[in-house]
């Protein structure tokens, strides 16, 4: 029934906006994966020549246009499973769905797989009636129409910014890849950020995001994400922001396998905590401190650009001073790892909170490992509060130094600001230049890179070419 409200309410939404199927697909297996607790997953459609849509969620550990012919559970490595299901309309076949969850299942994943099955029974009847409202032609073809190589194609528009493709989704908001268009003519990419339809009923989780948004409009610095606009446009509130190519430290330390080398993780943490010395110390109209703490940093809002910059993203629950939202129960809850002590004990947070949470961050950057992680939730936020850590040998004297300082349990024995962190992290390990930063990312993410560089020369091409009027998106009938 949860599936079936969910893609009802993707399916109207995308329809509204003239938005494009593969902007509903993002949401739908985002959203259906933390259903189950998948790790992964696929959408795969198909038409009358082979794949033409395919949406990718975390690391999937298979080939996903072979995965996408196969049907029920598969083992795959590190005591994983792949649940696929085919997207059948009678004798039509529209291409396959999967999701790994982590787990030996003793009755071989039949309650999993009956989960997919009815997640693919959904996703078949929601294809079926996006395809059916256009113009009587057959739904292969109108698939075929999808497979757009090269040119970023009309796929609706949200406000004033038109839709490129879909970047990501997480529990609260979806991001896409955006471009503004005016009398001028084509304007600059952004990242358009977008509450999920049925999160907009919700006042508390609206006030939510319009508080990121203030907040991200008053922050400016090099190592913090730009914040342009935000706005409502037909019920949808959303946040248009610098559009960072590159990929989060979350993925980048996974792809290593193992740590990455000192100079490289203190170029990273470097320039995020200056990053983050720029946010708290943001004023207010009355020239007083806001007191903003961003409370959920972790890898994966740490970005790595493709230039060498390091973009701090998501202040989407940082706190100020008097701020009207109050903490939403569990909002922090799967991110325990990067917690300080008195975050996990419910304390008052000042800056300090978000230093505890960098040196976890630089911890698990030099070793591979991250410092206090158990086999539950409350055994680690357990760990965070009492145990103490021991030098581990990989990590030299100089930055361990640095580590114990913030690291401390107590607020007040670790530094007093990020800069003075900063200071100390660059004087005990002489950060990498930003070329070398750019160099790896590159180097492992060599598909991400070509991706980008190619939207971004397909983008200068629209520009050049003569401007002409662009008619309005049409309505679905």
């Amino acid at each position: 029934m949860a599936v079936n409200r969910m893609a009802d309410d993707i399916l109207e939404d995308c329809l509204e906006r003239g938005l494009d199927l593969d902007t509903g697909l993002d949401v739908f297996l985002t959203q259906c994966a933390r259903m189950v607790h998948a790790k992964a997953g696929f959408v795969s459609l198909r038409g009358t020549r082979g794949p033409v849509l395919t949406r990718v969620l975390g690391e999937l550990g298979a080939d996903v246009f072979e995965a996408a012919h196969w049907s029920g559970p598969r083992k795959l490595r590190e005591g994983r499973m792949l649940f696929c299901q085919q997207l059948t309309l009678g004798r039509l076949n529209l291409g396959g769905l999967g999701l790994v969850v982590d787990g030996d299942f003793e009755d071989g994943g039949k309650r999993v797989m009956g989960l997919v099955e009815a997640i693919g029974e959904q996703l078949d009847s929601a294809v079926l009636s996006f395809l059916a409202l256009t113009d009587g032609r057959g739904p292969l073809e109108r698939l075929d129409e999808l497979d757009v190589d090269g040119t970023p194609v009309n796929r609706g528009r949200i406000g004033r910014y038109e839709i490129v493709r879909p970047l990501g989704t997480g529990g609260m908001a979806q991001v896409l890849i955006a471009r503004t268009r005016g009398p001028e003519g084509l304007g600059r990419l952004v990242a358009l950020k977008r509450i999920l339809p049925h999160l907009t009923a919700q006042p508390e989780m609206v006030q939510q995001f319009l508080d990121e948004a203030r907040i991200g409009l008053r922050l400016s610095h090099p190592n913090l994400v730009h914040v342009y606009d935000f706005g409502e446009a037909q019920g949808a509130y959303y946040i248009a922001m610098e559009l960072v190519n590159g990929i989060d430290l979350d993925r980048l330390l996974r792809a290593s396998k193992g740590p990455v080398e000192p100079a490289v993780a203190s170029a990273i943490v470097s320039q995020a905590l200056l990053g983050l010395h720029a946010a708290h110390g943001l004023k207010g109209e009355d020239g007083a401190s806001l007191d903003l703490v961003h409370r959920d940093l972790s890898p994966h809002n740490l970005m790595v650009g493709f230039d060498g910059q390091v973009k701090v993203l998501d202040f989407g629950v940082a706190k100020v001073r008097a701020q009207r939202t109050v903490t939403l129960p569990g909002i922090v809850k799967g991110k325990p790892l990067y917690m300080s002590p008195e975050q996990a004990l419910g304390q008052k947070l000042d800056a300090r909170s978000d230093l505890f949470a960098m040196g976890l961050i630089l911890y698990q950057s030099l070793t591979g490992r991250r410092a206090f992680e158990r086999d539950d939730e409350m055994a680690t936020m357990k760990a965070i509060c009492q145990e103490k850590l021991t030098k581990p040998p990989e990590v030299p004297a100089p930055l361990w130094n640095v580590l114990s300082v913030a690291l401390s349990k107590a607020p007040e024995a670790r530094f007093d600001s990020a800069h003075a962190m900063a200071d100390r992290l660059v004087s005990a390990c002489p950060p990498a230049r930003d070329t070398v930063l750019a160099a790896l990312a590159g180097r492992l993410f060599p598909e991400r890179l070509r991706d980008s560089q190619r939207l971004e020369t397909t983008m200068d091409r629209a520009r050049e070419a003569p401007t002409r009027a662009t008619p309005p998106a049409r309505a679905p009938r």
